[in-house]
């Protein structure tokens, strides 16, 4: 059953990151290469971290869940996403792809079996490769998963806006329109046939949008900043114009996939999520009856909140020790 998690800060303290002993750029279909890297102990347990977005890049930081001693951590950047090149591109940039693109770096790097840790679309790709490669898995880490239907689009595209009136004025100051999958469309216009140096009002409303909804704090954005989100968010309206390129419930048909597989899987959720909100999570473990979960009280969607960061170590610290999950 589930646990109810209130963990201290003292308790969440990451650990010591260390540089990589190995980096590269993996060249993949359509000219893409992935950057990846790899930190800890090449003989520890094989782990790869997936990151959100779609587009946003993997935080180095994320190593610093995983006991360098005990794990080897390999951190990707999917296409498009942080430091693959081509930087931001479109072409050839499917979810599909990106799920090949994990196993050919899983081979490339001649891993029998890895864990696969993500959070939001991180965890939308850890459940859909999982599917698809079930035999290459040790174990599934999900945080805050994203489903990727029209209902969790439509949420967040608009649907949340009564929940968080102070930041919606950004974007009604922009002209967003209000009615019920309305603002997605005209937000990919925007970015199509806005010049890139009249988007930055819009790149900001964004940002204060998800922190919102994240329940984090709104901070004021640099300017180089707000050229590295626009990119990024170029490459997330791609993904949700097309629907995160997955068929209708693709992601719980995934999910019932893996369900019967001899393989641990955990699910932490912050229940103050907005952005992918414990209702959409406890779907998903319909499809998952025997998942482990962890509901994470007064934490949003933030990895590294305290408590969630607690769980999180709890979680691969029982991983290391047992092959399991001990929440």
């Amino acid at each position: 059953m589930g646990k109810m998690a209130g963990m201290t800060a003292a308790s969440a303290t990451l650990h010591s990151l260390l540089p990589p002993y190995d980096s590269g750029w993996l060249p993949v279909s359509g000219g893409h290469r992935i950057y990846y890297e790899q930190r800890g102990a090449l003989a520890g347990i094989p782990v790869l971290v997936l990151h959100g977005g779609p587009g946003s890049g993997c935080s180095p930081l994320m190593a610093g869940f995983f006991d360098p001693e005990r794990y080897r951590v390999i951190l990707l950047d999917q296409r498009g996403a942080c430091k693959s090149l081509p930087a931001g591109g479109c072409e050839d940039n499917t979810t599909l792809l990106l799920i090949d693109d994990i196993e050919i770096l899983r081979r490339h790097l001649a891993i029998d079996q890895w864990l696969v840790m993500g959070g939001s679309w991180g965890a939308t790709l850890g459940i859909l490769y999982a599917a698809a490669y079930p035999a290459q898995l040790s174990g599934l880490l999900l945080r805050n998963p994203f489903l990727a239907r029209a209902a969790d689009l439509d949420w967040f595209f608009g649907g949340a806006r009564q929940h968080h009136p102070a930041a919606w004025q950004k974007w009604a100051a922009l002209g967003t329109p209000e009615l019920p999958g309305a603002m997605l469309p005209w937000l990919a216009e925007c970015f199509c046939n806005g010049h890139p140096s009249t988007l930055a009002p819009h790149v900001a409303a964004w940002h204060g949008w998800e922190c919102a909804l994240a329940r984090s704090p709104i901070r004021a954005l640099r300017p180089g900043e707000i050229d590295s989100l626009q990119a990024r968010y170029r490459l997330q309206l791609h993904y949700f114009s097309h629907a995160c390129f997955i068929p209708a419930g693709g992601v719980l048909a995934a999910a019932e996939c893996i369900a019967a597989a001899n393989v641990p899987i955990h699910v932490v959720q912050g229940i103050a999520d907005h952005v992918c909100p414990a209702s959409a999570t406890a779907v998903l473990l319909e499809k998952l009856p025997n998942a482990g979960r962890t509901w994470i009280e007064g934490v949003g969607h933030d990895p590294f909140a305290a408590a969630m960061q607690a769980a999180t170590l709890g979680l691969l610290g029982s991983f290391a020790d047992l092959g399991r999950f001990a929440a």
